[in-house]
């Protein structure tokens, strides 16, 4: 059985401009080079793109609404608007096991949203799920740094691994 790379929401709207994600270039390197290895490897990716509202940065159409990186031949896009992208994508569970996919490994943004609600909604299907520190980030909340955000979320997925 194969492993999917899921990147979630690496949209213009986290990375660019003047409401970008802290230390949003060093996530998107790691992310970036972690995608171009699964090219190298023959993994296959899924792209979770989401749909804000209109007249939301990420609205469908906006600038900042893109995908940072173009999706290669055979690359899928799946959109979503609410933050578990198998809510949105009721069929993306048997498409994702006919292609004899069991496991998939998440990467984006933001950790403790739309990252974090497919992860679990994949967990709750059955998938074996992988959750890599580096590889997800957020935004500072009142009372957390964005990477105590993060950290948190990788404590509750995946217990620190």
């Amino acid at each position: 059985m194969a492993t999917a790379l899921f990147i979630v929401d690496v949209q213009h709207a986290q990375f660019f401009g003047p409401w970008a994600m802290p230390d949003s270039a060093n996530l998107l390197s790691r992310i970036g080079n972690r995608l171009l290895l699964a090219r190298q490897e023959s993994t296959p990716v899924f792209h979770i793109q989401n749909d804000g509202p209109e007249g939301e940065l990420d609205g469908p159409g906006q600038p900042f609404w893109q995908l940072v990186f173009n999706p290669a031949a055979g690359e899928r896009v799946i959109r979503k608007t609410s933050p578990n992208v198998f809510d949105d994508n009721p069929y993306l569970d048997a498409e994702l096991r006919h292609l004899g996919i069991s496991s998939i490994e998440f990467v984006g943004v933001q950790s403790e949203l739309c990252l974090r609600s497919s992860f679990l909604g994949a967990k709750a299907l059955g998938f074996e799920v992988m959750l890599d520190r580096s590889l997800h980030g957020s935004f500072d909340s009142d009372d957390q740094t964005h990477s105590e955000v993060s950290d948190a979320v990788q404590l509750e997925l995946m217990g620190g691994n």
